[in-house]
């Protein structure tokens, strides 16, 4: 390795550590104070939700360009694309302030500290993928809140991307936009496989695109035209951005 090579990952290593030093300082400090405030104050959630992770976000060193708009009025079952931990706070900063959300997410993380009891305030559901009974109530529970007016968070992929592509859609979410007759919003994010993807601890701060596709509509059609349709609008802007990326070389 040369030298050049090696004083560029010293520097990453080092720019890395304080980012994660001062980040999970401020949410240490700052997140027991939006829980007792989301506690005293339960219908003001989404007005430090949402604000918070646009802290959070600055705090990696990160910026965000939204593209489109998220429509006003409706409720929608959100999917949205898995490549980075980060993901938990760049999507939520797309939500209109006024709008109740709520998030399908799985069962480990509600093992983790403060990020818990902020899912347990959003009633976050709960899914464990190998329990079909437990996957099942989760979905009904979905069910419960989008009659509520709240939109539902499902990242249709389960996982985080191993290697930025697009992974396999499960079925789970497009049951839940079927049973509902819910629309779909799909929401894509691009820049966090390169910012940090899940194989890598450096964090290599960069910008990050949100584009905010069409609603999809899902009366009169099937769970897989669902999710095949869904799967196509995703795919489509990946095949888009792998072009560009082809033409500026």
């Amino acid at each position: 390795m040369k030298k050049d090579e090696k004083d560029k990952i010293i520097i990453h290593n080092i720019k890395s550590i304080l980012i994660y030093f001062i980040a999970g300082l401020v949410f240490l400090i700052l997140g027991p104070i939006a829980l007792l405030i989301i506690i005293l104050l339960p219908s003001k959630i989404n007005k430090i939700v949402v604000p918070f992770c646009k802290l959070m976000i600055f705090l990696y060193c990160c910026k965000i360009k939204i593209y489109g708009h998220f429509p006003k009025n409706k409720t929608f079952v959100v999917m949205a694309n898995h490549t980075s931990f980060l993901d938990v706070f760049a999507l939520p900063t797309v939500f209109p302030k006024t709008k109740k959300f709520s998030v399908v997410a799985a069962s480990k993380n509600f093992k983790i500290p403060i990020y818990a009891t902020f899912l347990k305030k959003l009633k976050a559901i709960s899914i464990n993928r190998s329990n079909r009974e437990q996957a099942i109530k989760g979905i009904q529970q979905a069910e419960k809140l989008l009659a509520e007016d709240y939109h539902i968070v499902v990242l249709p992929e389960g996982t985080r991307s191993l290697n930025g592509r697009l992974g396999k859609f499960k079925k789970g979410g497009f049951h839940l936009a079927s049973n509902t007759q819910a629309q779909i919003l799909p929401i894509i994010i691009k820049g966090l496989f390169d910012i940090k993807p899940k194989h890598r601890w450096i964090i290599i701060p960069g910008h990050i695109q949100i584009y905010i596709e069409e609603p999809i509509d899902s009366e009169n059609k099937t769970v897989d035209q669902l999710l095949e349709e869904t799967e196509q609008v995703f795919q489509k802007r990946y095949d888009n951005d792998l072009l560009n990326i082809n033409k500026e070389r």
